[in-house]
């Protein structure tokens, strides 16, 4: 009975850090959207109301959902104390601090920091095409992640379960 509870508990743990694993890249994804999702709103309050920055980022931050939120409220909040000197340092300083809570590449939050060098630095129309580059880099990354999703979720699920199996049959 002792060896049985073992073996079910040794096949569920595994199979569990299986599934874990593989939500990362579900993660990703989600994340990925989500960021697209604010660079959008974030374009709309740059160039069409002609909203402050620390307020455009704000009123993102408002709209999004963690872990993205938080990104987005903090550098908001560095902005309006004016606690850092450029909007990409408070960028830079904000990812690396979540960097631990977020499922992104380094891939990723470049695009985000390349936009963060002319954020506030140029015209709308030099803001316009900035924007247009970042979303465009984004799209990429979440086709690019989408890709490996679909194909590491389920050999991560199977490879738990796989080597839990494997474990159990051995200690039988």
């Amino acid at each position: 009975m002792v060896k049985f509870l073992g073996c079910m508990m040794i096949l569920a743990a595994s199979t569990g850090i299986g599934v874990i694993y593989g939500e990362g890249f579900k993660k990703r994804v989600k994340q990925l959207k989500e960021i697209q999702r604010c660079m959008y709103q974030l374009q709309n309050e740059i160039i069409y109301t002609h909203t402050p920055l620390p307020e455009a980022i704000s009123n993102t931050a408002c709209k999004s959902v963690s872990p993205i939120k938080d990104i987005f409220k903090d550098i908001s909040q560095m902005l309006e104390k004016n606690s850092v000197d450029s909007v990409y340092e408070a960028f830079s300083h904000t990812l690396k601090a979540k960097e631990n809570t977020l499922n992104l590449k380094k891939e990723d939050t470049a695009a985000l920091l390349d936009l963060s060098r002319t954020l506030g630095e140029s015209d709308i129309e030099g803001q316009k095409k900035m924007f247009l580059l970042t979303l465009e880099n984004i799209k990429e990354q979440i086709e690019t992640s989408q890709i490996l999703m679909n194909k590491n979720l389920k050999m991560c699920r199977s490879l738990g379960f796989s080597l839990g199996a494997v474990i159990v049959i051995i200690l039988i």
